[in-house]
């Protein structure tokens, strides 16, 4: 009988052990609609591409969000993975490495539909100016342009705030990433969706990454990561998101 008990109780013991090691990363995101939000269903369309590749993987993903700058900082403390979503140039480099790439969006600008922004090549923009978000790295040309002071810029702390200077006629456009705009004007701008734009140009399509705490104690993240992304269909995560949860 007492043999008995015992082969229960390891069988017991081994049956609950897959549960008991289960692997947890904890990161930090910001309100970014619709990739990452605290109150987007399973926290936005970007989370559940991250969230589907650890799960690939063995790993269960938990998300702090916080305000972007806050959310870089608190991702440098150990016990954290690191931050999500960021776009490569914005990985600082100290304290973090790039993972491989989860996901792309396009970026372009937000435009006054009775103004359009009229231009082939950057520099036709001369003069205007273009609304950008602090801590946000856009791309290396428009933000050449901007520096040598060929295009004007405003500075504010999101992106909501520029396309409602937009509306208001307070800038001439502002860059944005499209599926955040898209979002906005379906919910949070929707009341002057009837004033703003996408522009006709996409200015380009920017990759997503998780920017990896060099003091997690997993050194293989990077590599776990890559082996998740191979084993799922970030594209299709996020049009399946979008058609069940963004309307």
């Amino acid at each position: 009988m007492f043999k008995f008990k015992s082969w229960i109780f390891c069988l017991t013991l081994l049956c609950a052990l897959p549960a008991m090691a289960a692997e947890k990363w904890k990161v930090t995101s910001l309100d970014w609609q619709p990739f990452s939000g605290k109150t987007l269903p399973e926290g936005g369309a970007g989370i559940a591409v991250l969230r589907a590749a650890l799960k690939a993987e063995g790993i269960e993903l938990v998300v702090e969000f916080f305000p972007w700058t806050r959310a870089i900082e608190t991702a440098k403390e150990p016990g954290y993975a690191g931050m999500y979503p960021s776009w490569p140039e914005d990985v600082p480099a100290e304290g973090f490495t790039k993972s491989p790439v989860l996901f792309r969006s396009a970026v372009g600008f937000v435009e006054p539909k009775a103004k359009p922004l009229v231009w082939n090549k950057l520099e036709d923009l001369k003069g205007k100016t273009i609304g950008t978000v602090q801590d946000y790295g856009n791309t290396p040309e428009f933000m050449a342009l901007i520096k040598n002071g060929t295009i004007k810029t405003q500075v504010v702390v999101d992106d909501i705030t520029n396309i409602k200077k937009v509306s208001a006629g307070r800038i001439d456009g502002a860059f944005i990433d499209l599926a955040n705009l898209d979002y906005f004007l379906k919910n949070d701008a929707k009341d002057i969706a009837s004033t703003v734009q996408a522009n006709s140009k996409v200015l380009d399509t920017k990759d997503l990454v998780l920017g990896l705490n060099n003091k997690f104690e997993n050194k293989k993240a990077a590599e776990i990561i890559k082996r998740g992304i191979a084993k799922i269909d970030p594209d299709k995560i996020i049009k399946d998101y979008m058609a069940k949860h963004i309307k």
